[in-house]
């Protein structure tokens, strides 16, 4: 079996760390040295400096775990760029991330300036999942090309990039992306890893990750935050499921105590507590436990309950 790295275990792609790991401005040489590797990957010119527009805050990720935990950087030829981390497949990513291009793209003009004051706006996007799923690269970038013409390229202010972490399970060493997203997907699973060694040992950025990775562990304020963090988008996510749910068996009784009392059990295998499932399924803790507790039978105490009302 194998041992992990730490007593607490974070898991690498999770969007807070990402945003500790490449926001902070003291990290700026190992988020430079990511953002190089894509670049040289696509075959595009590599960045000397950046300044990091949005820097990583504990006390904002706290008081506000609904904000979106994106990288935003201008690089000193100009160019805009912006890193996104998504860990699940909610539809409508492609529409996302050019809605996200389209902000940071516009938001370069204010009032009085003119369109050759524009700069290009490069989006990376990390995956853990498969968006494209008929296609076998990893590494998809996206650019405004004439359709029958494609070496006719409309302009290079649009970039999409697009890293899908399950494409990756051969890996070459030589390649500094690669080497990248093999510690992405694997950082703090086992001790002993010796392709992880050997990255660590020929990447300095990345080992100088590792140091940031082991920092994050073992800050008590960085555990709570990213702790506080995990339950909210469980909360969240679990809420969006149930309310789908809801909406699919609007109308029918029946229909509807079926997707609740699914709804509970599939929360209770989550490991939740009695009290978070009631306040996602609109119930009281203590109906949520005689579910529980009921069993196959959980689904009666729910049609009960609305025989008794009516």
């Amino acid at each position: 079996m194998n041992q992990m790295l730490t007593d607490f275990y974070v898991k690498p792609t999770s969007d807070i760390f990402i945003k500790y790991l490449f926001g902070k401005e003291e990290h700026k040489p190992i988020l430079i040295d990511f953002i190089n590797a894509v670049m040289k990957n696509s075959g595009f010119p590599l960045i000397t400096d950046l300044v990091i527009k949005n820097p990583f805050n504990i006390q904002t990720i706290l008081n506000a775990k609904e904000t979106i935990l994106d990288i935003k950087a201008k690089s000193s030829d100009g160019r805009w760029i912006d890193i996104e981390m998504q860990n699940s497949d909610k539809g409508f990513f492609g529409e996302r991330a050019l809605y996200y291009w389209t902000a940071l793209y516009g938001d370069q003009l204010v009032t009085g300036d003119n369109y050759a004051t524009l700069r290009p706006v490069v989006c990376i996007n990390i995956l853990d999942f498969k968006m494209f799923k008929n296609v076998d690269r990893y590494h998809l970038c996206f650019m405004l090309r004439e359709k029958d013409t494609p070496e006719l390229l409309l302009t290079d202010h649009l970039s999409l990039h697009f890293l899908e972490l399950p494409k990756l399970t051969a890996y070459n060493l030589d390649k500094s992306l690669d080497n990248w997203l093999y510690y992405l997907k694997n950082e703090g699973l086992n001790k002993e890893d010796g392709i992880m060694e050997n990255i660590l040992k020929n990447n300095p950025q990345i080992a100088n990750a590792r140091e940031k990775y082991m920092s994050f562990t073992q800050d008590e304020h960085m555990r709570e935050a990213y702790n506080s963090h995990i339950r909210w988008k469980r909360d969240h996510d679990s809420a969006l499921f149930f309310a789908r749910n809801e909406g699919r068996s609007e109308g029918r009784s029946e229909g509807r105590h079926e997707e609740k009392f699914q709804t509970i059990m599939e929360l209770r295998d989550f490991n939740m507590k009695p009290e978070e499932i009631a306040r996602i399924t609109r119930l009281t803790p203590e109906k949520v436990r005689a579910v529980i507790a009921a069993g196959d039978k959980g689904l009666d105490l729910l049609m009960e309950d609305d025989a008794t009302r009516h």
